[in-house]
């Protein structure tokens, strides 16, 4: 029975050290009508098994994608113009068999549904397509960047050091679509 524990406990360290580090890829900001729109994908989040054991026995998953713009200066401080929170919380009802998820931007709840299937819930997580997220008014897209990150786990290491796995940043700049 101890030696089975032993070579679970492995098992689990093991496949976190091999496991893909999660990415923010195809990040895109485009500008229209003095608003800007922003997609992008996050790869490898639930390559982690304790983010999906986790979220099977019923504990609160959540990513928190923090996505800034923001005017590039050269050879100064860049010139901050906004910042978004995107908060995506999915929770699994053992009775009902299903994964609710709240979607938030901001703190304020924007959609909440419903999956069957872990694999749909997962693509509904880890995809963010926010249309017109930022007003930047007359300013010259291609003078903006935006870039965006993820928070993806949360917890305490020795019960008392705040803990957080993040991704790198993401930076691109702004295109404006030709009208």
């Amino acid at each position: 029975m101890r030696s089975s524990a032993i070579s679970i406990l492995i098992y689990l360290v093991a496949a976190s050290v091999l496991a893909a580090d999660p990415k923010i890829d195809g990040l895109t900001a485009v500008a229209a009508n003095g608003k800007v729109s922003a997609h992008f994908n996050l790869l490898n989040a639930f390559d982690r098994p304790e983010i999906v054991q986790g979220l099977q026995s019923g504990v609160p998953t959540n990513f928190t994608y923090v996505i800034e713009i923001y005017r590039a200066r050269p050879n100064w401080f860049d010139e901050g113009i906004d910042r978004s929170r995107i908060e995506i919380i999915a929770t699994f009802n053992s009775v009902t068999r299903e994964y609710l998820m709240n979607y938030r931007r901001d703190r304020k709840l924007v959609r909440s549904e419903t999956f069957t299937d872990l694999e749909a819930l997962e693509k509904r997580m880890t995809t963010i397509d926010e249309p017109d997220l930022f007003e930047v008014g007359n300013r010259r897209p291609y003078k903006l960047r935006l870039r965006a990150k993820a928070d993806l786990l949360r917890g305490w290491a020795l019960y008392f050091i705040p803990w957080t796995f993040s991704t790198r940043w993401r930076d691109v700049r702004v295109t404006e679509t030709t009208p």
